[in-house]
């Protein structure tokens, strides 16, 4: 397995030990273990492109592992630091259709499809919301989430125009 692909999943290896130091108040390892995980998150795909090892398990797995991290951590969220239920209800939303969406395309159409520009923005203004909240950092994340959110309706437009141009093409 190529080190980016590793990269990804260390990421979500990394989830129970986040989980388990937000859940005890260990706000110093919870923060640096999420910076860690951001990092990884940076670097893989970084990694991918400069080592020419761009594949389609990549292209899973990357974005997977962002939606197992911010999934399980806006559930954490909500459960133990006041995240609010309406934006965890459209994160997962949004995530479980991008997820149909990708899989259909995937059946469709034999490729794998990259992620948007917006759709990047989006996860790194939801981990700079989810870093906020679990540090306790307000009114910053309540702001950031916002906006977050604002980038992820975007690139979920975006996703939906790609899928019903691809799967209006291929009837």
């Amino acid at each position: 397995m190529s080190p980016p692909n590793l990269l990804s999943l260390s990421r979500i290896a990394m989830m129970p030990f986040i989980l388990l130091a937000l859940r005890h108040g260990w706000d110093g390892v919870l923060l640096a273990l999420m910076l860690l995980a951001v990092a990884t998150d940076f670097l893989d795909g970084l990694l991918a492109r400069r080592l020419g090892q761009v594949s389609d398990l990549g292209k899973i797995l990357d974005p997977a592992a962002d939606k197992v991290c911010i999934g399980s951590m806006v559930i954490a969220l909500w459960l133990w630091r006041g995240f609010p239920w309406w934006a965890a209800a459209l994160i997962l939303f949004r995530d479980l259709m991008i997820i149909i969406g990708g899989l259909a395309l995937i059946g469709r159409t034999k490729e794998v499809p990259a992620s948007n520009l917006p759709g990047k923005w989006a996860a790194a203004a939801m981990a700079g919301a989810i870093v906020c909240y679990a540090m306790g950092w307000q009114p910053w994340g309540r702001v950031v989430l916002l906006a977050s959110l604002f980038l992820a309706a975007l690139s979920g437009a975006v996703y939906l125009g790609r899928f019903i141009k691809q799967h209006g093409a291929r009837r």
